[in-house]
């Protein structure tokens, strides 16, 4: 690994692949602003970044790294404007309310969170390993389960076919929506 002088993060040698220098610079710069200016930018957008792949470039492991505790700066922000312009327990009742459409998915029963894969031989997460990770948030929503937001945003799943899966996208959606709410608690 090289790293350079002017590079944000560490620079892979030529024979192994990282994510392109120049789409993450540019997304730091626009997510630098957004912070500077007050003006935020959408977790989800954060989520959803993604960069191309090529010889050389940014360890993505960094980078992964980066736009997680970068999605947690952006919420903390979120909720200290929010607290400073509503008070605290204005924000709990909002937390409440997102959280409220997400319970209604957690209480289901296990076998039936989510949908199963479109098609027998489509690969879905096991069943039984997301429904264990939903009884243990919906116990951290309870109180009753301290979890940190990055045990959410890095399990990792068994891939299985059909029906003794669930579908991947839906899941990794939910997931999405959960690890926002985490990152907003504070």
């Amino acid at each position: 690994m090289a790293h350079t002088e002017n590079a944000l993060f560490t620079l892979l040698d030529p024979e192994e692949q990282g994510y392109n220098r120049d789409e993450v610079d540019e997304f730091m710069a626009r997510a630098r602003v957004a912070y500077d200016s007050g003006t935020g930018m959408p977790l989800a957008e954060i989520r959803q970044a993604s960069f191309s792949m090529g010889s050389g470039g940014y360890d993505p492991a960094e980078v992964d790294g980066a736009l997680d505790r970068l999605e947690d700066a952006f919420a903390a922000a979120e909720r200290d404007r929010y607290i400073s312009q509503h008070g605290e327990d204005a924000w709990y009742e909002l937390l409440a309310e997102r959280a409220a459409p997400l319970r209604v998915r957690l209480e289901r029963p296990d076998g039936k969170r989510f949908r199963e894969p479109a098609h027998s031989s489509a690969l879905g997460y096991r069943k039984e390993q997301v429904d264990e990770l939903c009884r243990e948030l919906e116990q951290y929503l309870d109180g009753e389960n301290p979890m940190s937001v990055d045990e959410v945003r890095t399990i990792v799943f068994a891939g299985v076919h059909g029906s003794n899966g669930y579908d991947e996208a839906q899941v990794d959606a939910f997931l999405d929506r959960i690890t926002e709410i985490m990152a907003s608690v504070g």
